[in-house]
């Protein structure tokens, strides 16, 4: 049974609602997001803990990105860079970043510069690293003792081109060796922009008192880019990139220039679409030289 309510009451609650006054309620519009408050945003160049970033040169002596020839068959969203700047790490990464998507479909070479720098008090611990960095430092390579360039090759790529590790240097497979070439091998392979992509890395230094001259820049990136156009004539189908990246280790600024200045030198057949990645470092030692300097600091000379 339904009771009426008494009129006593209900001249209680018109009364109440005419003392809340005229004013209309202030309503929040449908789509608007959770009120934010502007005290509590912290721009990150102010940040006391934001990483030191350094210049990697003369734009006018080297250019940070060098593309030849067409790129319009780039894809349509590789223009937008997946971030403002590059994911946190070990290390500062200055300089280009966020631009190698663009260049994977194009059939032109491209030279881009960028930098790493390492300071001191700061380790090269295992933990620090991405998981895919973390991977590549538990996994032995085919050889050498390039491991150092090889696992920062892939914090430079993941920080600033969102790249994932796709396979390590002995899970890449090939074709039967033959004598029809050096059958050289790319160091890992990753996935960027849902595009698989070869990475060879090498170093650009040689110990205090010599200086890395251009040639030697030439012969070192002749003999890298004949690997890669081979590596990638030989990778089985299953794991074929659609590009590859030469990422060189530069262990100072006149090593960069070199390397510019030698890459551009060399004739259209051996640069091919490859795209050169030169990272400038600054107390990095450890990626060049054994036994490992600490980080902040270069290579003891001879």
């Amino acid at each position: 049974m339904r009771h009426r309510p008494s009129l006593p009451l209900l001249f209680s609650l018109l009364f109440g609602l005419a003392a809340c006054g005229s004013e209309a309620p202030i309503v929040a519009p449908a789509d608007s997001g959770p009120a934010v408050d502007a005290s509590a945003l912290t721009d990150v160049a102010t940040r006391s803990d934001a990483p030191s970033v350094f210049d990697v040169g003369n734009a006018t002596d080297v250019p940070s990105v060098i593309d030849v020839g067409n790129d319009s068959g780039a894809p349509s969203d590789a223009a937008t860079p997946p971030r403002d700047g590059p994911l946190p790490g070990l290390g500062a990464v200055s300089g280009a970043c966020g631009t190698l998507r663009s260049m994977l479909r194009s059939p032109a070479p491209s030279l881009v510069e960028n930098a790493l720098g390492f300071m001191a008090g700061e380790r090269y611990d295992r933990l620090l690293l991405s998981a895919g960095g973390r991977r590549l430092y538990d996994t032995p390579n085919a050889g050498g003792s390039s491991t150092e360039s090889e696992v920062f090759s892939y914090e430079v790529l993941y920080r600033c081109e969102d790249a994932a590790l796709v396979a390590t240097e002995t899970e890449v497979m090939y074709q039967p060796a033959d004598d029809a070439g050096a059958n050289s091998i790319t160091d890992l392979l990753v996935s960027i922009g849902g595009e698989r992509v070869g990475v060879s890395v090498t170093r650009a230094y040689r110990p205090i008192p010599m200086v890395l001259t251009e040639a030697n820049a030439r012969d070192l990136l002749r003999t890298k880019l004949v690997g890669i156009n081979r590596s990638s004539m030989r990778v089985l189908p299953a794991q074929r990139w659609v590009k590859q990246i030469l990422h060189v280790f530069a262990v100072d600024m006149s090593a960069a220039q070199a390397v510019s200045r030698a890459w551009a030198s060399l004739d259209a057949a051996t640069r091919a679409d490859t795209i050169v990645l030169v990272t400038v470092t600054r107390g990095g030692g450890f990626i060049y030289c054994n036994p490992d300097p600490a980080l902040g600091s270069e290579c003891p000379s001879l």
